[in-house]
This record gives structure tokens, sequence and C-alpha cells, in this order.
């Protein structure tokens, strides 16, 4: 049984930086001076990372519970590596991510092997995680216990 959520964000632009509405929430993103923005809020790749991150979380909470699994805290740390001369106007160079790493620690009862599975079936169903791994970007996933 297909079930279709639609995902809407609007957004306007002053310079570099973007305010943008979620519903009822404000998400703003703007660039460094480095890159011409403000610095008046997180850049846009490390708003996408940060997404990637809240999504993760959300859906080890989600699965944690279907699995009986005793989740207590989740931390995170992401890196993602990028070429920039492809976004600044080299057509040669793809300007996606190269490659990004994800670094979990659990705090949990459970033993490692369950918490292998765990990250398996986030691995699985995080829509994220899979936008990034089936765009072809290399994606590390490494979940280990506190």
């Amino acid at each position: 049984m297909t079930q279709i959520l639609q995902v809407k964000v609007d957004g306007t632009g002053s310079g570099m930086r973007l305010d943008a509405t979620a519903g009822k929430h404000e998400i703003a993103v703007d660039e460094p001076a480095s890159m011409g923005g403000n610095d008046s809020a997180a850049d846009p790749l490390s708003t996408f990372l940060a997404a990637l991150l809240a999504c993760e979380n959300v859906m080890a909470q989600i699965i944690a519970k279907e699995m009986s699994f005793d989740l207590q805290k989740i931390s995170f740390d992401v890196e993602g590596s990028i070429d920039i001369s492809g976004l600044m106007g080299d057509l040669e160079v793809d300007p996606k991510f190269q490659e990004v790493t994800v670094q979990a620690t659990l705090q949990t009862s459970e033993t490692q092997a369950r918490i292998n599975e765990l990250q398996k079936m986030v691995d699985l169903r995080c829509p994220l995680f899979r936008t990034i791994k089936d765009a072809g970007v290399p994606i590390r996933n490494i979940w280990t216990k506190a």
C-alpha cells in the first residue's frame, strides 16, 4: 500500500541567506563571509549533513521500538568531503559530496551485534541515507556502543 508524504518548504533569498518555512518552523541558511555571506546561520552543506543526522535519529528511534531495542541515547558526528571547484564553476568536477562518514555512539544495554542489526535497518529505511547512497556517494555509517 503506497503512502505518499508530500514535503513542502518555502523560502526567500536575500544575498547568500535563505529564510525558509517548513510548516510552522523557520529555517535559516547562510554562507560564511569567506563565501560571500554574513555567517548568520549554518551553511547549506552543513545543514544538509545535519538533516541526514536528524533523519537517522528519527529512523533509529522508530526501528528501535519495533525491535524492542534498548536505545537510551544516540550521538552523531558526520563529515563530508566535497571539491568546491565544481560548485565554483569547474564543469569537469562533480559538485556533489565525494564521501560522507557518519559515526554514531549509542548508549544502550544491547550487544554490538544488535547495534549492527539496528544500523542495517536504519541504512535500509532512512530516506536521506538512501538518497546519498543511491546517488553513488560513498557513505560509511559506523555505529558503536558508548
